[in-house]
Parts: C-alpha cells; sequence; structure tokens
C-alpha cells in the first residue's frame, strides 16, 4: 500500500479494494489517525485517492453498495470511543463529497462490528462500544436512511467474521467476547430470515477475533487474527452449508488489526501489524482457493 494501516475500514466497491482511516504512524511516530482513503485497482495494480473521510477514526465499519461508499460508525481517538455517525460518499459524483446520512440510535454506538452487505440493508453484528463487546445487532436501509434492530447474540462479540448464505441466513464467527484479545472466540451463530434468536452452528477450529474475513465462493474465509497475546498467521474456511471448517495453507506472516474484503473470488488482505503492538504495516497478501498466496 502506499503507507502502513493499522484497524482501517476495508471494503470492496465493485472491482476496487477500499481502505479507510485507522492508524498509520506507529508508536515511536506518534500513534496518528488518517482520515485517507485510498483505493486500489486490481487488473492494473495501481492505488489512488479518494476523498477523504469527514472523521479520523479506526475500526470503521465500511461497506459499499453500488458506487457509493458507507461509513457506519467508528472509534474515535487512542482511547477507543464509540461513534454512531454516519455518512456516504457516491463516488461517480462530478463533484465528491461526504454526505451525512441518519446516526445509529442512541446507546448502539459502536466499531469494529461483523459487516454484511445486503440491499437494501448493510448489517451490523455485534461490535464494540467504549466500554465493551456488544451483542446487539444492527440493519441500516440504504434506501429509506433508516436503522432497526436484529435479533441480539447469544453473547457480546466484538470483531467478529459474518456472512450471508444465498438463503438470506446470517452467520457470526469468533470474534471477542470483550476488548482484550484474551477474550477470543470459537463460537459460530446462525440467524435464519425472519428467526427470533441466533442457532448454534459447528465451532471454528482456532480460538481468534480480528481475522480479516470475506466470502469466497460461497464460504466464508478467515485469515489472521488474533488471540491472547499473538497475533495468527492461520486460514480457515467454513462451509455454511455443510457446517463444516477447512483449514487452508496459512498466511505468510501472522496479521492482525485489519478487515478483507472479496474481489472476483479473491480475499485482500491490507495491512494490519504481525504484533500486538501497534506497528502498522503496508503489506496487501491476497488468497484464492485457485491460487496460494
Amino acid at each position: 500500500m502506499p503507507g502502513p494501516r493499522l484497524e482501517p475500514g476495508v471494503t470492496a466497491m465493485g472491482q476496487r479494494l477500499i481502505v479507510l482511516g485507522g492508524f498509520d504512524q506507529n508508536v515511536s511516530q506518534g500513534l496518528r489517525i488518517t482520515n485517507d482513503v485510498i483505493m486500489l485497482d486490481p487488473v492494473n495494480n495501481v492505488w489512488s485517492g479518494l476523498h477523504p473521510a469527514p472523521v479520523a477514526w479506526t475500526h470503521v465499519n465500511l461497506a459499499a453498495s453500488s458506487s457509493t461508499l458507507y461509513l457506519l460508525g467508528g472509534e474515535d481517538t487512542q482511547q477507543f470511543i464509540a461513534k454512531g455517525d454516519a455518512y456516504a460518499l457516491d463516488t461517480d459524483a462530478e463533484t465528491q463529497q461526504w454526505r451525512q446520512l441518519r446516526a445509529m440510535p442512541a446507546g448502539e454506538e459502536r466499531g469494529a462490528a461483523g459487516i454484511i452487505v445486503a440491499p437494501p440493508h448493510i448489517y451490523l453484528i455485534g461490535g464494540a462500544s467504549s466500554t465493551g463487546a456488544l451483542k446487539t445487532c444492527l440493519a441500516y436501509n440504504i434506501t429509506l436512511d433508516e436503522w432497526s434492530m436484529l435479533p441480539d447474540l447469544p453473547a457480546p462479540r466484538s470483531h467478529p467474521a459474518t456472512m450471508r448464505m444465498a438463503d438470506g441466513t446470517l452467520i457470526a464467527a469468533g470474534g471477542l467476547a470483550a476488548l482484550d484479545a484474551y477474550s477470543a472466540a470459537t463460537d459460530v451463530w446462525a440467524l435464519p430470515v425472519g428467526a427470533t434468536e441466533w442457532t448454534p452452528r459447528a465451532p471454528m477450529p482456532t480460538r481468534r477475533g480480528g481475522c480479516a474475513y470475506g466470502t469466497v465462493r460461497g464460504k466464508l474465509v478467515c485469515a489472521g487474527g488474533e488471540v491472547d497475546q499473538a497475533a495468527l498467521s492461520t486460514v480457515e474456511s467454513y462451509d455454511s452449508i455443510l457446517d463444516v471448517w477447512t483449514t487452508r495453507d496459512s498466511m505468510p506472516d501472522a496479521t492482525a488489526g485489519t478487515q478483507g474484503a472479496v474481489i472476483a473470488n479473491r480475499l485482500y488482505v491490507p495491512g494490519g501489524s504481525r504484533t500486538l503492538s501497534f506497528q502498522p504495516e503496508t503489506s496487501l497478501y491476497v488468497f484464492s482457493p485457485l491460487d496460494t498466496f
């Protein structure tokens, strides 16, 4: 990447990879949080910039639908204060400018949520408040600019890996039960369409939170993440139809503190840190079941 990033928002917008916010300096440099937004064209292998975000946050809940980016909450300052403000950037507009959306309901502010895009909705599964992990789940309606609540998770989780099955069932895997990696979990839950509660699925083989994740060829891929005092290089995929986890080739380096995005059946993992010591990296790893890292 053009510069290092740790705990940014990451999403795919069409065939482009978007990385927004996060730390772009390490502790010795001042641990700065940026509002820069960078975009990768994977075909031409070229990075470019978009209009800077209106806020400088980490753990950003970032999503995209068509050519619009959605910034739906995150965490402010080095004290990780949860924010519920929401913004959108229409990247096809002649003049790019972030516009403000309806904020999350009072008391539901969060960063580090599991993110699922299913227009007209963007789902935020769990997440972190200023004081702990959350079990509440939100749905944002793109068309109506409205928020609504989903059934709560069985237990609080921040940094979960999430996906949506073809039948609309939502999946939440792993995550942190508190605000530290010692609370990393293996639980996997499913919420079918119209259900009033989440039901258990086969647990993850490796306890972790904060993996870079995405749905590749119908399977949830979870790469890296953190547990206890360590970043991980372990990669696992979940077949939600068979309810089976499979171990994949490990990443070349342990990687925690970033998110992932899928473009053309490849999971892109930008930045993060090799340890749990606030050392943002510039690396970009790409995984495909048809290729190697």
